[in-house]
């Protein structure tokens, strides 16, 4: 029974933990760095939900799933997309893609 007890606590303290972790942050798209030849980009991925998410320092909304998209208008030449996930611990998550545009 006192195992039990001490499993239970030792759980409950390894779930709370969690804080030593960054946020998971996916990027559907784009998947990897592109060449593309429109000026206009949707992107779209996942985060934690109770992340806060950034796109090259703006804010993004990324809803109760963690889903998020936004659509995105590119400059002619190099584009860099700095996606940003930030938890309530501090730890952060940063992922960037490349987007060509001639």
């Amino acid at each position: 029974m006192a195992g039990l007890a001490l499993a239970a606590i030792a759980g409950f303290f390894i779930y709370e933990l969690k804080f030593l972790r960054p946020p998971r942050l996916e990027i559907f798209a784009p998947a990897q760095d592109i060449r593309s030849e429109n000026d206009i980009l949707d992107v779209s991925g996942r985060t934690d939900p109770d992340a806060d998410l950034t796109l090259n320092g703006r804010p993004l909304y990324s809803g109760q799933t963690g889903e998020f998209s936004e659509r995105v208008y590119l400059i002619q030449g190099l584009n860099r997309l700095e996606f940003e996930a930030k938890n309530r611990y501090g730890k952060v998550t940063r992922l960037a893609r490349y987007i060509v545009l001639p």
